[in-house]
């Protein structure tokens, strides 16, 4: 049987770049402000790139397509120099101006961005879906890094409206090997899981602030426990789904509280044993829970 599909798997497609970005917090604008929204979001790529000086990239541009909340777009890979330099720092630029105008709109409505750019064979002259291949798959895999939406929640959204990721390929050929303007220091690594795409990629933020600049570009970590309620956490997080029912019967002087979980914590300062109560649905009356005397029933 001959393969009708052999000759184009003996082709490798050109490469090409591919940038997709997506607008932070689309869905909490009202609905009557999406269709502006999503009309700009072309408009000030645009305008990035003439900022940028590089205005004849747009007329270069290839298998333009709106996401709503999106825009995914491919261009020679030859200009992968400007996409990680000089449109970038413009972009940053225009939506800064941007948000001066969209003031007039309501203070709630803004509009951030977050940029994915890879590089890689690109089926463009699919006469149903143009643009389509593994390339492209990865740039929107990029664009929804937790690690990069991190990096708009941790910065102040007066000041950082941009924040780039770019894939391995790309730091590689362009920012390790010298082309453009931006340099490898300026670029953070990151390891990315969405869904099954794993694969390392390279965070870049033109203008950083807020928690960026004391905290650097990894995710806020939770704040850890006091060393005296550890060992009550991981209890509380092994009973976690058990059943437990609490009686109280009698007077009580005091309060009674309704609480998850009860541990005894030891101070050593002056040898007294305290109650530590997290969460819901068990009962504290108003000393220990069997009516004596903490210090002689921790003796």
């Amino acid at each position: 049987m001959v393969d009708e599909h052999a000759d184009e798997k003996m082709t490798l497609p050109l490469y090409r770049a591919v940038v997709v970005v997506d607008m932070e917090n689309y869905s909490g604008h009202r609905g009557a402000e999406h269709p502006k929204l999503t009309e700009m979001i072309p408009l000030v790529l645009e305008r990035a790139l003439d900022r940028a000086g590089h205005e004849d990239l747009w007329s270069q541009r290839l298998f333009p397509d709106s996401t709503g909340d999106g825009y995914a777009v491919g261009f020679p890979a030859e200009r992968l120099p400007v996409l990680v330099g000089p449109f970038l720092d413009a972009l940053q630029d225009e939506l800064a101006y941007q948000d001066g105008m969209l003031r007039t709109l309501g203070r709630d409505v803004r509009m951030r961005m977050r940029v994915a750019v890879s590089v890689g064979p690109l089926h463009e002259d699919h006469p149903d879906a143009p643009g389509t291949g593994d390339t492209r798959v990865e740039a929107h895999r990029l664009v929804d890094a937790p690690a990069l939406r991190s990096l708009l929640a941790e910065s102040d959204p007066n000041l950082t409206f941009v924040v780039a990721i770019v894939s391995e390929r790309v730091f590689d050929d362009v920012v390790a090997a010298g082309y453009g303007s931006t340099e490898p220091g300026q670029f953070v690594r990151t390891d990315v899981e969405v869904k099954k795409y794993r694969k390392p990629a390279y965070l870049h933020v033109p203008k950083a602030s807020g928690r960026l600049l004391s905290d650097g570009f990894a995710p806020a970590q939770e704040e850890a426990l006091p060393p005296e309620l550890a060992d009550l956490a991981e209890y509380t997080e092994a009973r976690r789904g058990s059943t437990t029912t609490n009686t109280f019967t009698g007077n009580a002087s005091g309060t009674v509280v309704q609480a998850g979980s009860i541990g005894r914590v030891h101070n050593g300062d002056d040898n007294r044993v305290e109650q530590r109560v997290r969460g819901k649905h068990n009962t504290v009356v108003g000393r220990d829970l069997n009516g004596k005397d903490v210090r002689k029933d921790s003796r």
